[in-house]
């Protein structure tokens, strides 16, 4: 790693005629890992965003972000970072895991409550809106109470309505009403995770966050595994209508008969309250450094880098408040963020409320800086492009395949659970694909994207030309190794791109507006449908070609740089 040294007027002074801080001055040093970092002033030429070099010079904040990023390196993958790693993981993990078991009991719900065909939807209509609400919501909230209390809450709501799915009888609404209070806390698992796992590693591991996405087919598998348990086994005659719609005595689909969706969501609620139970009691979790940096507490930052190292067994970090303070001596000029003392827990909530109406005022930070706007302008665009592609294939393409009178292999309940792993298991490929080639010279994040992006397109493409149910098969397990692949990069490079400051915000509004995408697309794509076209299939591929266009013109490549 580079250093640079900055230049100090008092270099000709005797040490004994110096005073404290000029001493000091001479001493800092702000690691640098890339030339680009050394800019003096914006670089957006077009030649530097097509190689992903454009760049802003170095705020007073983000040098002391560097110096703390020294300190994490200096731990190394340490007992913490590995903790932290797995934790984040289990938020992916349940990202999934919640909507494929949602998705497997529909049908049980629909018949036990006689849910009319026009209103099948409104359950994963609801889920969708409220996980664009959650992850907007704790996406804002993350960068105000903190990591912490936002990585601990999602888990909790989460837990606790997922649990209370199992309650209602013949009570349709509730159920919608309650699953969409679940995916508000399932909402802000994946910006906050994404965002907590890239504040603990270090440089050379950072490639890490992109593997937290074999999480997300492993919660696919594992819940597809609980309903082949409990769901399948336990459920009425599908023949069999619902006792609402019959008279008394008359045989039909009652809760007793048809138990298994309940016991499903329990084992997932138990689960999701588990993995809050390993966050909040069983793992001490410390505030990020940076957020306490972010939020001008200096001190308590040292001080959970102090706890860290003792946690990893690793020597105690040599960063002090005297070179936070040189820095701002150094950099007098600039604007130097008020240092608050620690908070209570009652004083963190009393400020809450008007931290929220502050939070949006500093959020117009990201817009005025011309680099960051046009970043999140592009990543804006391929969140919606890849949300829209494949929530059109998920709501249309078994329809399109019936139309061609092609099979998709799940005739019986044992058929449809063996396609189930077929296809999603693969995408543990896509995110190790994401591991390595994150790292790869001339690859690095711009470009796996780009790749990726174009991959799952053409898969989606080619679905025009499946014809049985093996083409079937596997093109849609080529497609989800490629969505993972797409999706691992995006979740990882996307909040490396925005400092502290800003990160959790930026992730949740991001996050936020693909799921609205995700929503209108069916909507646009039922037009197709009624004109008996495929075009829905080139309309999902287009989604996602255009994100791998606007990649092309990411103007930060992050392999080489820090992040802060």
């Amino acid at each position: 790693m580079a250093i640079n040294t900055y230049d100090d007027p008092s270099m000709g002074l005797d040490e004994a005629q110096k005073p404290p801080i000029e001493k000091l001055r001479t001493q800092v040093e702000v690691p640098i890992y890339n030339d680009v970092e050394r800019v003096a002033e914006t670089d957006m030429s077009f030649a530097a965003i097509l190689k992903g070099a454009a760049a802003n010079p170095l705020t007073t904040f983000e040098k002391k972000a560097a110096l703390i990023n020294v300190e994490i390196d200096n731990f190394g993958l340490g007992r913490y970072q590995i903790c932290i790693w797995f934790l984040c993981g289990f938020g992916y993990f349940l990202d999934l895991a919640w909507a494929q078991g949602v998705g497997l009991i529909a049908s049980a719900v629909y018949q036990e409550m006689d849910v009319p065909p026009a209103r099948q939807g409104d359950i994963f209509s609801l889920a969708n809106a409220g996980l664009a609400i959650g992850a907007l919501t704790f996406g804002i909230l993350v960068d105000i109470i903190g990591r912490k209390w936002a990585f601990n809450l999602t888990c909790l709501i989460t837990s606790i309505f997922g649990l209370l799915i199992a309650a209602p009888k013949y009570n349709y609404e509730a159920v919608c009403g309650i699953y969409f209070l679940a995916s508000l806390g399932l909402g802000g698992n994946i910006p906050i995770d994404a965002t907590i796992a890239l504040e603990f590693l270090p440089q050379s591991r950072r490639n890490l966050v992109a593997l937290l996405s074999l999480w997300q087919p492993i919660g696919v598998v594992a819940a597809s595994g609980i309903a082949y348990g409990t769901a399948a086994k336990w459920r009425c005659d599908p023949a069999l209508p619902a006792c609402s719609a019959v008279g008394a005595g008359e045989a039909c689909c009652s809760v007793a008969s048809n138990m298994g969706w309940r016991y499903e969501v329990i084992i997932l609620g138990c689960v999701t309250l588990f993995i809050f139970f390993l966050r909040f009691f069983v793992f001490n979790f410390h505030e990020s450094p940076k957020f306490l940096l972010a939020r001008g507490r200096e001190a308590e930052a040292i001080e959970v880098l102090h706890k860290i190292a003792k946690f990893n067994r690793a020597p105690p970090p040599k960063l002090t408040l005297e070179m936070f303070a040189a820095l701002d001596e150094m950099d007098s000029n600039l604007s130097v963020v008020n240092v608050e003392g620690p908070r209570t827990r009652a004083q963190m909530v009393k400020k809450v409320g008007r931290d929220i109406g502050k939070e949006f005022q500093r959020l117009k930070g990201v817009f005025a800086n011309r680099l960051q706007c046009f970043t999140f302008v592009l990543l804006a665009i391929a969140y919606m492009g890849d949300y829209w592609s494949f929530n059109l294939a998920g709501s249309f393409l078994p329809i399109i395949l019936l139309r061609n009178n092609v099979s998709d292999g799940r005739g019986s309940v044992s058929d449809t659970y063996k396609q189930y792993i077929i296809i999603y298991a693969p995408g543990i490929i896509g995110a190790v694909l994401a591991l390595v080639s994150v790292q790869m010279p001339l690859v690095g994040r711009k470009w796996s994207l780009v790749i990726s992006a174009i991959c799952q397109g053409l898969a989606m493409a080619m679905y025009t030309q499946v014809n049985n149910t093996a083409g079937y098969v596997g093109l849609n397990a080529l497609e989800y190794i490629m969505q993972t692949y797409f999706n691992a990069v995006l979740y990882a490079s996307a909040p490396e791109l925005f400092d502290t400051s800003y990160r959790g915000s930026v992730s949740g509004m991001l996050s936020c507006l693909g799921r609205i995408s995700g929503i209108v697309a069916p909507f646009a794509g039922a037009s197709f449908l009624a004109d008996q076209s495929s075009g829905i299939l080139w309309l999902g591929a287009g989604g996602i070609w255009v994100a791998a266009l606007v990649m092309v013109f990411l103007p930060v490549e992050m392999r080489n740089r820090q992040m802060f």
